[in-house]
C-alpha cells in the first residue's frame, strides 16, 4: 500500500520535533540577500537545511530529511500566506470585472487559483513519490522526497509571491 508523502513527511519529523533539531531559516535568506540576478534566490533553498543537519554530529539520513523538512515546513508556511493573499486579491479582480462584457460570465481567477494549487499539490506530491521510488532499498528514500518537497514547496512559494507582487502593482 502506498503511503503519501505526506504520511511519510510526518513519519520523519516525528523524530525531528523529538530531538529539537535546530532549525532556522536564517542560511537561506541571508544566500537570498546575496543574489544579484532574477531567479537565482532558487539556488540558495537548502542553505538552512545544510546548516542545521550541519550541526548534528553523527548525522543520519533521518536527520538530514528531518532538517529538510524543516524547510520545507517554512516554504509551506511562506506559501500558503502567498496563496491566501492572491485569493484575496484575485476575489477583488473577480468583482472589478464581473461586469466587463469581454469576459465570460463565470471566469473566477479565484476559483482558477484554487484549483491550480490543487492540482500542484497532487504533481508535486507525485514528483517526490516518484523521486523517493527511484531510491528504493536504500536509505536515501527519506532525503530524496524530503528534498524534492523542500525544493518545489519554495519554488512554489517564490512564484506565488512573485504574483501577489504583480497584482500588487497592477
Amino acid at each position: 500500500m502506498r503511503l503519501t508523502l505526506a504520511l511519510v513527511a510526518t513519519l520523519f519529523a516525528a523524530p525531528a520535533l523529538a530531538q529539537g533539531y535546530d532549525f532556522s531559516p536564517d542560511a537561506t535568506l541571508e544566500c537570498m540577500e546575496k543574489q544579484t540576478m532574477y531567479g537565482a534566490d532558487i539556488a540558495c533553498v537548502g542553505e538552512s537545511a545544510r546548516a542545521c543537519f550541519g550541526k548534528i554530529k553523527g548525522r543520519t539520513v533521518t536527520d538530514i530529511a528531518a532538517c529538510q523538512q524543516a524547510e520545507a515546513e517554512y516554504w509551506k508556511t511562506r506559501m500558503d500566506a502567498a496563496f491566501e493573499k492572491l485569493v484575496e486579491m484575485a476575489k477583488v479582480a473577480d468583482e472589478k470585472f464581473a461586469g466587463n462584457p469581454d469576459e465570460p460570465p463565470r471566469a473566477k481567477m479565484a476559483d482558477d487559483l484554487a484549483h491550480e494549487q490543487d492540482n500542484w499539490n497532487k504533481w508535486r506530491e507525485t514528483r517526490c513519490w516518484v523521486e523517493a521510488m527511484m531510491r528504493r532499498g536504500t536509505p536515501y528514500r527519506m532525503t530524496a522526497a524530503a528534498n524534492c518537497t523542500m525544493k518545489h514547496t519554495a519554488e512554489r512559494a517564490m512564484f506565488l509571491e512573485s504574483a501577489v507582487k504583480y497584482m500588487e502593482k497592477h
